[in-house]
């Protein structure tokens, strides 16, 4: 009789230091995800940053370089020449969205984004069509294109702010993208 008490108790101790290791290994491991999820999402969310700030400057370095044609501080042949770079410049950044990776609820805002970054290099490509031709029609198109981008790029902000799941100011909320 006492053997099978002290069996019992031995079982139900090994059973409770299992259990507790259990506990303790799960509670290890999900704050393990935790963290590394949050290394994912603070590794995302730079790697946008980096890819925000480089088409501004890129976008920035081409509206200077288009007031100085326009202010003819530059010849057409150099604009021109700067033109094809920037077109290249600007794919080779574009296809950094490509390789992000991206947590779900964010594939919305950087899907808009990259829209807006092809948008503005459609753009591009069609004032380097009027400075290369005179053609105004290229001219209207490509200030057309720049609207539809800042549209996409405000739509992308929203998007991003969702799945932050910070508030959206009026303007925001209000705003819906033309198909």
């Amino acid at each position: 009789m006492k053997n099978r008490t002290r069996k019992k108790k031995s079982t139900i101790l090994y059973a409770a230091i299992i259990i507790g290791v259990i506990i303790i290994s799960s509670t290890i491991f999900f704050s393990y995800s935790e963290e590394q999820a949050k290394i994912r999402g603070e590794a995302f969310g730079n790697s946008l940053k980096f890819i925000q700030e480089d088409l501004r400057k890129i976008t920035h370095s081409f509206d200077d370089n288009l007031s100085m044609f326009k202010e003819g501080s530059i010849h057409k042949e150099d604009f021109l020449d700067f033109g094809e770079k920037h077109q290249i410049e600007m794919d080779r950044v574009i296809l950094r969205y490509d390789s992000l990776q991206v947590p779900i609820s964010f594939v919305s805002a950087v899907e808009m984004f990259k829209l807006s970054a092809e948008t503005q290099l459609e753009s591009d490509i069609q004032m380097i069509e009027w400075v290369r031709t005179g053609n105004e029609d290229a001219y209207i198109r490509s200030d057309s294109l720049l609207q539809q981008s800042f549209e996409y790029e405000i739509a992308a902000l929203g998007e991003f702010k969702l799945a932050q799941g910070k508030p959206l100011n009026y303007v925001e909320q209000s705003y819906q993208p033309e198909p």
